[in-house]
């Protein structure tokens, strides 16, 4: 297809020149010493050759593309005596602080080295190295600023966490030192997102302060909302060496996010967006949420289209509210630029389950596995709890209880995902499911054509094609 005329064809596309200078999004800038020094080479080696991997994917986020090609020549290099195999792994399928073992698989990788910003959920496929940059700190600025913090915290537990980027700092002389400075009754230093069995970050303490070394960032908003409520958070950002204190749970953004609780209530169809394939239990929170829709009354919809977006979501115009199953850093979503709400896991459960009804949490739920029977913030569901009749808070009208058989809810044929060929063109915004489309695609007509002679086709991009 090509546009004529004295229009502005450049509406429509961009230069080539413009794809390539296009800047991606990136939380942080970091150097190529920081995230690949010879800590790094040295842990990298050492781990591939003790395991014998011959086939390594490198993940990365979109920051650190421009160092991937030396990263991964560098690597290269250093096996060369072990013919080793190195693959770079960008452009992941939903979040890239998630290992994407489904990708990795397409190159028949036998393990993964992630870099850069990590949820840490657990791989079931591979095997997963992750490589955190190693980022300067001023250690006598970060005790400078935190005498400020001393009055108020001597006698009191005080909890530290390091981010991604100060984790090799974590030792005996930085807690003797925090200990000097703010002498409280107890010093926590943790890392965060935790290692795998650190089950002491889920300690209760309503009378700690906790203080954070890193940027605001979506890791501090993930941690802030998630741990026990303490008395003052505070944010030390070592780019800038500045101390500032933060509440995450704003009133602004608590009624927004019990706003979409209530939408949710009384949506008609909820989207159960699929946003990862290899977090463990994702299937069995898929199974939980049909179960207690079906109790409510509500149809689902199974939905995986990799990262969203407004436009994609848009095209699911039957759907009254989306529930986004993500990791724990891939779950919030407080954009305004969707047509429908979404909500996570955890405000899904508390919209559906009556068992959450007139209950506070102590803390959000970002990971989805603390919901079921295993986790610590599970409540069973009761559908003979559901009130009979209930009424919005958004619209003033009543909502009734369905009790209807659960037999159907979370089987197996329930979980399958809705195949390409049922999608058709909308005739109407509204009333319609997958079912009332009729548009089949085009017609392929297999063997009812001659075969056609091979030319030489285009070569360029649209806007211009070189013999134009």
């Amino acid at each position: 297809m090509s546009l004529s005329g004295t229009g502005s064809a450049s509406a429509f596309s961009s230069s080539d020149t413009a794809a390539l200078e296009r800047n991606t999004e990136t939380e942080e800038g970091v150097t190529f010493e920081q995230i690949w020094n010879e800590n790094h080479r040295k842990v990298s080696c050492d781990w591939i050759r003790q395991n014998g991997y011959k086939r390594v994917c490198l993940q990365f986020p979109d920051g650190y593309l421009p160092h991937s090609n030396a990263i991964s020549v560098a690597l290269t290099e250093l096996l060369a005596s072990d013919d080793v195999k190195v693959f770079i792994l960008a452009d992941t399928t939903y979040g890239s602080c998630c290992v994407d073992e489904i990708a990795a698989a397409h190159v028949e990788a036998d393990s993964v080295i992630h870099f850069g910003n990590a949820c840490r959920s657990r791989a079931t496929r591979l095997p997963v190295l992750y490589l955190y940059p190693q980022m300067p700190l001023d250690v006598s600025a970060l005790l400078e600023k935190l005498q400020t913090l001393r009055a108020e915290s001597k006698g009191r537990e005080v909890c530290v966490y390091l981010d991604i980027g100060y984790q090799n700092l974590n030792g005996e002389d930085l807690r003797q030192q925090l200990e000097n400075a703010l002498q409280p009754k107890n010093l926590l230093l943790k890392l965060f997102p935790p290692i795998e069995g650190d089950a002491s970050a889920d300690a209760t303490n309503l009378e700690r302060i906790c203080i954070f070394i890193g940027s605001d960032n979506q890791r501090f908003a993930n941690l802030s909302l998630s741990a026990p409520a303490a008395i003052q958070w505070y944010v030390f950002d070592g780019t800038a060496s500045t101390l500032s204190s933060k509440n995450p749970l704003t009133a602004q953004y608590i009624r927004r996010r019990y706003f979409h609780i209530e939408k949710c209530k009384d949506a008609q169809t909820l989207g159960l967006i699929v946003a990862t394939l290899t977090a463990e239990g994702y299937l069995d929170v898929v199974a939980r949420l049909q179960t207690m829709a079906k109790g409510r009354g509500i149809k689902t919809q199974l939905i995986s289209v990799g990262r969203i977006n407004p436009a994609k979501l848009a095209n699911f115009l039957e759907i009254d509210c989306f529930v986004l199953i993500g990791c724990p850093f891939n779950n919030m979503y407080d954009s305004k630029e969707y047509y429908k709400p979404i909500v996570s896991v955890f405000e899904a459960e508390m919209a559906l389950n009556p068992a959450w009804h007139m209950r506070y949490p102590e803390a959000y739920v970002t990971d989805f596995k603390q919901l079921l029977p295993e986790g610590r913030s599970f409540l069973p569901f009761d559908v003979g709890a559901i009130p009979e009749n209930d009424v919005s808070l958004v619209s003033g009208k009543l909502r009734g209880a369905v009790n209807e058989s659960l037999e159907t809810a979370g089987d197996t044929a329930s979980l399958a995902l809705a195949t390409q060929a049922k999608m058709a063109l909308m005739t109407t915004d509204t009333g319609l499911s997958f079912e009332d489309r009729t548009w089949q695609g085009l017609d392929p007509a297999l063997g009812q054509t001659e075969p056609a002679q091979l030319q030489q086709g285009l070569s360029g991009i649209p806007i211009k094609y070189t013999h134009q």
